[in-house]
């Protein structure tokens, strides 16, 4: 699009009630990309006198008059019908968000009142309105470390919301600690949750919140997943969360396994056996019999129809949670539709007393914890499944084994991930990674 032809697009949205606070301008943008940005954002909002002078859409036809072609819009108007500016279809909001100087775009627009009255009234008779400022910008995801649009409210002078926003690492091992704890007693105290249950609600929550760290949120809800033979009492808990936290920084600032399936619950996973090898067991707190028992294993623990539920399960799951990321239209944070999705199957099951609920659910887990991996390495709905339903074997071979542990399921989905990976590459070759 010409930038005369933008700038006409632009003028017809110019009025008095609102104006871009700061970030690059429409047509800056436009300009940018044709080699000519200068990046100006400032502005202010218009009079209401000067509104009054300023033609109408309707008054102009849709066009801008001579004149005004190189003006940037200074204001938003937001009447009874709001027109709603087109923006062109694009893979990535990277371009609009980042490209002026790695700036992200505020805005800042006034609402006026919906029914007036004598109070919505100013001194000079005009209404009050409501301001509302957003901000536009990249969220960096680190469970396959890719950066996730969001529409967000300005934290002005909010300390707290400003490290959240930005991933201090004080909130992502505060975050790591609390969704532990809570993950842990929903499960192993009232009201009983079961432990996949427990931690798709507390991930649930973070990601209808503070997206930005649900992927710490999911390290510690997944080793709040332990049951109480494993940990017995809050006292090593806290302890293993202060390990998991640790850990998951380790994971977070050396980009360990990122893209990979399971990468969470595998950082959970080990935290939790440094803390029962290094303390609880050696202490005699927790039995070594939870790493397995030699007079109880697959014959012993597993049948048939819930082994057959559970990789069906964790199929099903793997494909909708891939599914639903791959053909999405925008960049989602690859916790959520998982998540979201085993959450949903969960609770519809939940109600019905079925007795092999506990193998379904197992599957649901595991099969959402295989659908966070990238698609750098599952570029396709039928890898996602293929990966799921090998996650689903390797639930039924690592079964009789690391009983209770937290942090289990989402190694097993990472041992399903990795599997069905080197599985493809050693037949087929090295496939080349996915245009992004």
């Amino acid at each position: 699009m010409k930038r005369s032809e933008q700038s006409a697009l632009d003028s017809q949205y110019a009025t008095n009630t609102g104006c871009i606070e700061s970030g690059p301008t429409w047509s800056d943008s436009v300009a940018d990309d044709e080699g000519d940005g200068h990046g100006d954002s400032s502005c202010e909002a218009v009079s209401d006198g000067n509104a009054a002078n300023r033609p109408s859409e309707t008054e102009t036809g849709g066009e801008s008059s001579e004149g005004n072609e190189d003006r940037a819009p200074t204001s938003i108007r937001f009447d009874d019908e709001p027109s709603i500016r087109p923006i062109p279809r694009t893979g990535s909001l990277n371009n609009v968000s980042q490209e002026s100087g790695e700036k992200p775009y505020m805005y800042s627009f006034r609402m006026h009142h919906a029914v007036p009255n004598a109070n919505d009234t100013r001194s000079d008779g005009a209404l009050s309105a409501t301001e509302y400022n957003f901000v536009l910008d990249d969220y960096v995801e680190y469970a396959d470390d890719t950066k996730i649009p969001r529409l967000r409210g300005k934290a002005t002078n909010n300390r707290l919301l400003t490290a959240i926003h930005e991933s201090h690492w004080a909130v992502l091992a505060t975050v790591v600690s609390a969704s532990c704890f809570v993950t842990y007693s929903l499960s192993n105290h009232a009201p009983y949750l079961r432990a996949d249950l427990s931690q798709a609600i507390v991930i649930t929550t973070v990601l209808a919140t503070f997206p930005e760290v649900a992927a710490s949120s999911g390290a510690g809800a997944f080793a709040g997943m332990v049951g109480r033979a494993a940990i017995p009492n809050y006292g090593w808990l806290t302890l293993l969360t202060l390990i998991v936290s640790v850990v998951w920084m380790v994971f977070y600032h050396f980009k360990i396994l990122v893209g990979c399936g399971g990468r969470l619950g595998t950082c959970a996973f080990l935290s939790m056996n440094i803390t029962s090898v290094v303390f609880t067991m050696p202490s005699g707190a927790v039995s070594w019999s939870l790493y397995g028992d030699a007079g109880e294993l697959w014959s012993q623990r597993l049948e048939v129809l819930p082994s057959v539920l559970t990789v069906l399960a964790c199929t099903f799951l793997s494909a909708i949670g891939g599914a639903i990321r791959l053909k999405s239209e925008i960049p989602l944070n690859p916790v959520q539709a998982p998540t979201t999705v085993a959450l949903i199957c969960m609770l519809i099951l939940e109600p019905t007393g079925f007795i092999y609920t506990d193998q379904m659910d197992a599957g649901f887990a595991v099969g959402s914890f295989v659908a966070m991996a990238s698609d750098q390495y599952l570029p396709s709905v039928l890898d996602f499944t293929g990966a799921g339903f090998t996650a689903g074997l390797w639930i039924l071979f690592l079964d009789p084994f690391f009983l209770d542990f937290g942090g289990k399921k989402g190694f097993t989905s990472f041992c399903g991930f990795a599997t069905y990976v080197a599985l493809w590459r050693i037949l087929f070759g090295r496939r080349a990674k996915k245009d992004m």
